[in-house]
């Protein structure tokens, strides 16, 4: 859970806005409690007043609900987890230090604080393992929304700012440190499967793709030129598109290719034997000899699509809607645009719809 609060959406009394795992909810935190609107059809679901809310995580649209709301004296190391359906507490729990963010799939519910990592049983809530992670004030930590692929990744600290864990829930065990980028990690996500973990720098500069649990380089995109602050990575429930939203007023939709996906070896081997015959360039000759991690080092991709925030230095998550070819970008002062979305062509998509979350009863064009 993102938790930069901009100034925009202080006036608007609104804490944490982000939407679920599979996009179709989004849960707002206000000043006075959280709420939670489905996305299709649009409306207001459920609400709730428990004072300042600075953190509310979904477990897709199931009605199980995990709260951080502010003490009087300003901490935020209480969780509270939530029935909305009964209306009822589950559990509370409460930590050493403000809590950073919470990650969920079905089978298991991650705490992050600012040094360690505390991992639940979802089912029964029980405390599994404490990973201590070195300094995170960010709360940067991905599930993978699959709980059969049971994954999740983490800055190593312990090896340098640049690598990445991957670490299994299932077995409560480190897969592998990925050496992921030259300077210090800032955002990562998985795809839904689990098998794709998409990486960024504060640099910001190239995105890159590994292989989950293998950690091979995969793919990577050239985000642009200039340095630029990433705050959101989402693939799309498919796995095919990247969508990327940074301090610029740009959002980049990158189409992921289809043979990062694991499939059958000799399909795979088949595919990279087609890919080479029909190139004529040196670098996807010399692709049939090299590894593909170096070969794709060399060919970095750009975007595919893209669409301009209402204005510049407008804080937003951007995902691509799973149920239509359309861009959802949640704001922090609480709207939702819609943007649609050629698949085929690509392009600069165009602004469809506006909501308010605040009235999300309401709706215009």
């Amino acid at each position: 859970m993102d938790l930069v609060r901009t100034a925009a959406g202080r006036r608007e009394g609104i804490l944490v806005a982000d939407f679920n795992q599979d996009y179709s909810c989004i849960a707002l935190g206000t000043q006075s409690g959280y709420s939670i609107t489905n996305c299709e059809p649009w409306g207001q679901v459920h609400a709730k007043e428990l004072g300042p809310t600075c953190l509310v995580s979904m477990l897709f649209s199931t009605s199980l609900v995990a709260v951080v709301v502010r003490s009087p004296a300003g901490g935020e190391k209480r969780l509270h987890i939530l029935n909305t359906k009964r209306n009822s507490t589950i559990c509370e729990l409460t930590f050493p230090a403000d809590i950073r963010a919470v990650r969920m799939n079905r089978r298991r519910l991650v705490v992050v604080l600012a040094t360690a990592l505390y991992v639940y049983d979802i089912s029964n809530m029980k405390l599994l393992h404490t990973i201590e992670t070195g300094m995170n004030t960010t709360g940067l930590c991905v599930l993978a929304p699959a709980s059969d692929e049971c994954y999740m990744a983490y800055a190593a600290h312990e090896a340098g700012d640049s690598h990445v864990v991957v670490y299994n829930l299932h077995t409560l065990a480190m897969v592998h440190v990925i050496p992921a980028h030259r300077s210090r990690v800032a955002c990562l996500a998985f795809n839904a499967a689990g098998t794709v973990l998409a990486t960024a720098s504060e640099k910001g500069t190239v995105i890159r793709l590994f292989s989950v649990p293998s950690g091979r380089l995969l793919h990577q995109f050239r985000r642009g030129t200039y340095p630029a602050r990433i705050f959101r990575m989402s693939f799309n429930v498919a796995g095919t598109i990247l969508c990327v939203t940074s301090d610029s007023d740009t959002v980049h939709l990158f189409r992921v290719p289809a043979w990062t996906t694991p499939c059958d070896p000799n399909q795979a081997l088949a595919q990279k034997k087609r890919r080479a015959w029909r190139s004529t360039s040196m670098v996807q000759t010399l692709g049939t000899y090299l590894p593909s991690s170096v070969t794709e080092m060399w060919e970095p991709t750009r975007d595919f699509a893209w669409l301009k925030l209402p204005r510049p230095g407008l804080r937003a998550i951007a995902v691509v809607s799973n149920t239509l070819p359309v861009v959802l970008v949640l704001t922090y002062e609480g709207i939702l645009y819609t943007y649609t979305l050629d698949l085929e062509l690509g392009g600069e998509c165009q602004l469809a719809q506006r909501h308010s979350l605040l009235s999300a009863s309401s709706a215009s064009p």
